[in-house]
């Protein structure tokens, strides 16, 4: 029983040793591993087993054994890693990654990382799951190589189809259409289609031209090709055309420096080879042109050289090429003009802006110096660059000789126009000294004529009689009006002929004025006087104030006896175009303040319209209304002066309408 007992103790301490030493030879081999290997225990994921390698790639020390790995590695919580590690424990089945990016705590910072990995459940006797093994590889430096290989060849690809020129690449020996932008897809006029397609194939209109051999040989050689202004016969869009291009085949070559593809970059340069060969042809037919017209003609370069006469300056100087071109014209142009005109084109030459002088060229059968109106000018590139000027010499000289005489004729005329001038001056003068005569030696008269009177009406009065009273009265009244028509016709006289001296002036302050001096009548006759707000102009403020109360003073004057007077003063800014056709302002501008003065007085027959503004004219008899006939003769006179004009428009009966036109 005992040698039983002690049989199977022995049996039981070998099994125990030899689960001991395989434990022991699974923890060197993972200890050894080449990759990173940890064993993760229970449910909670506590890491029972870790190698070097697996601690180096973690960036943590041995102390994190037998600690849970969502404590030991906190950073990895809301990664997804848990999350698959607890799936495979609890489900069994493994899961494996690859290029997966984590980020770690590893060399005191947080770390990008990519690995390959797999989470393998480990189970107790078979059965029961009871730990996760996992094995890892980074894989970071070919990942990102990788990522940088993709960039580069999307900014590649960008590059293509972002690029002003037409590009696309030509793969391998068969030159497979790669990558072909938008620009040359139009140039080919195939669509997309043409991709992945041999370009022989896809553009088969080549075979025949020299682009396939010319790629050909840039491929083997590897020395690249350009070319300028080449024609290349092209079916765009089903149509077969000529066009031509600059273009540029470059060799790319991979790691190990072998050519693998061909880059193109083409312009189209259709236009411009098109448009330089217009231009040749049309040189000639221009130098024909030059040829075939009377006025002498030549052509210079933008440094001034003349590089082209046409026959006319050869017949009318008697020189020929070799002794004019470049700058031997300067020997037949007039001492006298030579400075004035080499100023003038040199500065023609510097400026580019058209050369034009007038000079006199000595004719080579006699000698005679001719006047000539020269004009040139520059002809430029499409970058506005000069690249030739081209200019005419039209002989003038019987046209200066007629503008001589007729300068003569101005001067003589502008020596009569300034004595004119000057008797006009001394009868304005004459005027001014006559309306101040008139003012003292007329009213002083007519003063003593009313101071009689009043003398007799309040002093002699009982021994006159009625009929001696009527004839004083009707003095008196005679006096009166002679008075109102004397100072009326100085104040004519006086706008007449004073010197205009216009300043800013507010015709709203005018008005306010001119409404302070009528209070007495406005008070008188009850009337209402409503304006809307008026313009600061340019003016004369006495002359304006006169019009202003010319107006009022007969708007209120010639009321209806039925009803008080209204006056309406309003406002409005006419351009030119919108003026009636009768308004004839004196000066010409593009914009007038138009005024209108409406009332509602008795009106008067349209047909006076024009006669009311003449001086002494009245429409109604002196007993019915006083005046003298000169206060819209003045109105007139203060409009013209002003550059503007004046209209009336009336009914009988329907009131009246003054309009004012001034200059803006």
């Amino acid at each position: 029983m005992n040698t039983d007992l002690g049989t199977g103790g022995d049996a039981q301490d070998s099994t125990t040793e030899g689960m001991a030493r395989a434990e022991e030879r699974f923890r060197n081999l993972i200890a050894q591993a080449p990759v990173a290997i940890s064993i993760l225990n229970g449910k909670n994921l506590v890491i029972e087993t870790v190698n070097d390698a697996m601690l180096e790639l973690w960036g943590k020390e041995a102390s994190i054994l037998n600690r849970p790995l969502s404590d030991a590695l906190p950073e990895i919580q809301d990664q997804g890693f848990i999350e698959l590690l607890k799936n495979v424990y609890a489900t069994g089945v493994p899961h494996y990654g690859f290029e997966r990016l984590a980020h770690l705590h590893r060399n005191g910072q947080l770390e990008e990382a990519y690995f390959n990995f797999a989470y393998a459940p480990m189970r107790e006797d078979g059965k029961r799951i009871n730990a996760v093994m996992v094995l890892a590889t980074e894989v970071t430096p070919q990942v990102k190589a990788k990522l940088a290989l993709k960039e580069s060849e999307q900014r590649f690809r960008n590059l293509i189809e972002e690029a002003p020129a037409a590009m696309s690449l030509f793969v391998g020996p068969d030159m497979i259409v790669e990558l072909p932008n938008e620009a040359m897809l139009k140039f080919w006029g195939k669509g997309d289609t043409v991709i992945g397609k041999p370009l022989r194939e896809a553009l088969p209109e080549l075979v025949g031209q020299p682009f396939l051999d010319i790629l050909d040989e840039v491929y083997r050689t590897g020395v690249e090709f350009s070319s300028q202004e080449s024609e290349a016969r092209l079916v765009v869009d089903g149509k077969p055309g000529i066009y031509y291009f600059n273009f540029t085949y470059k060799p790319l070559r991979n790691a190990d420096g072998e050519v693998y593809a061909i880059l193109d970059v083409a312009i189209d340069v259709t236009e411009q080879v098109l448009a330089r060969r217009n231009v040749e042809a049309s040189e000639l037919r221009f130098r024909t042109l030059m040829e075939a017209i009377s006025p002498m003609t030549w052509t210079n370069t933008p440094a001034g050289e003349v590089n082209f006469y046409n026959q006319q300056w050869y017949t009318y100087t008697g020189l020929d090429y070799e002794q004019t071109k470049a700058w031997g014209w300067r020997a037949v142009v007039h001492p006298d003009d030579l400075p004035y005109t080499l100023e003038t084109y040199l500065k023609a030459l510097k400026s580019g802006e058209v050369f034009v002088v007038e000079n006199r060229y000595r004719r080579g059968s006699d000698g005679m110096y001719r006047w000539h109106l020269n004009r040139a000018l520059p002809i430029r590139d499409e970058t506005g660059a000069i690249t030739l000027w081209v200019g005419t010499a039209t002989d003038i000289h019987e046209q200066k000789r007629i503008e001589a005489e007729l300068e003569s004729q101005v001067q003589a005329r502008t020596r009569e126009l300034k004595e004119s001038n000057q008797d006009l001056r001394r009868s304005n003068e004459n005027l001014t000294r006559f309306a101040y005569v008139a003012s003292h030696d007329l009213q002083e008269p007519l003063r003593k004529i009313q101071s009689f009177g009043s003398l007799l009406q309040t002093q002699y009065a009982g021994g006159l009689g009625d009929n001696g009273l009527d004839l004083i009265n009707r003095m008196q009244s005679s006096a009166g009006r002679m008075s109102e028509l004397i100072k009326d016709l100085l104040a004519y006289s006086r706008i007449s002929t004073r010197q205009q001296t216009f300043d800013p002036v507010s015709l709203t302050h005018i008005l306010t004025k001119v409404l302070e001096t009528l209070e007495w009548q406005i008070q008188q006759a009850g009337a209402a006087i409503r304006s809307d707000a008026l313009p600061t102009i340019n003016g004369d403020e006495s002359q304006l104030g006169q019009l202003f109360q010319n107006l009022l003073s007969n708007a209120i004057k010639f009321r209806r006896p039925d009803s008080a007077p209204a006056v309406q003063i309003s406002y409005a800014k006419r351009s030119a175009s919108d003026l009636p056709p009768a308004v004839r302002t004196t000066r010409q501008v593009s914009h007038y303040h138009q005024i209108s003065v409406t009332d509602n007085g008795i009106g008067f027959d349209e047909k006076h319209a024009d006669r009311i503004f003449e001086v002494f004219q009245r429409l109604h008899g002196k007993s019915a209304y006083s005046g003298t006939g000169v206060g819209l003769a003045i109105c007139q006179k203060v409009v013209e002066n002003h550059g503007g004009a004046i209209t009336a428009h009336s009914q009988p009966g329907q009131g009246s309408t003054f309009r004012v036109y001034l200059p803006v």
